[in-house]
């Protein structure tokens, strides 16, 4: 399948619903490129308050609904940073955790012409908070191949609901071993990840 037909799948999905090795460096798309203030962003935070009705220690008091953010950086040289940070809170209880990694990043096309990138973790570290108390620990060797080292599909996308942003549509395709880059039928809306990022002034 063409790449155009790729992007044409992902987008109806949207409508209407590795190897461990380090690869020689690979140069980054220019389209996907970020800078030192810039990342692919994806975030399910919750802007909503809620209020404990409940009568007790913590009544009238308000939590955020939670949620996550994942972000991306590519940068030249074949280099990629992974960030995810996730929030839950329950009433007596905050709790956060974060994950960085960062590593080697392989942008390949498959033998139907559709665009892949591998993320090859050199390193990270993982951060946890529970009621203000920090955790804070590098990622082991086994930690990094089991849980960053993945392959993904990728394709650039205009959004015309958001002119303001560029997007990235991004399948895990490590997370989804079922879908298949050649089959549309495989790809669901809930395997897109819709990544953004400002668009640059000209």
């Amino acid at each position: 399948m063409r790449p155009v037909l790729f992007l044409a799948a992902l987008l109806s999905c949207l409508v209407s619903c590795g190897q461990d090795k380090s690869p020689a460096q690979s140069p980054v798309p220019a389209e996907v490129l970020t800078n030192d203030s810039t990342h692919w962003t994806v975030s399910t935070l919750s802007n909503l308050q809620y209020v404990n009705t409940t009568p007790g220690a913590y009544y009238n008091t308000s939590k955020s609904g939670g949620g996550m953010i994942v972000k991306f950086k590519f940068l030249p040289g074949g280099k990629y940073e992974f960030m995810l940070y996730v929030q839950v809170n329950t009433y007596g209880l905050e709790t956060e955790s974060w994950t960085h990694a960062e590593g080697k990043v392989e942008f390949t096309k498959n033998e139907k012409g559709q665009a892949i990138f591998k993320t090859y973790p050199t390193k990270g570290t993982y951060r946890y908070t529970k009621n203000g108390q920090v955790t804070n620990r590098a990622a082991t060797k086994e930690e990094l191949k089991n849980s960053q080292l993945r392959t993904y599909l990728w394709e650039r996308w205009e959004n015309p609901q958001d002119p303001q942003n560029d997007y990235l549509l991004v399948v895990d395709l490590t997370a989804n071993p079922g879908a298949d880059p050649d089959k549309p039928e495989t790809l669901t809306a809930d395997m897109i990840s819709k990544f953004h990022i400002p668009k640059a002034k000209k």
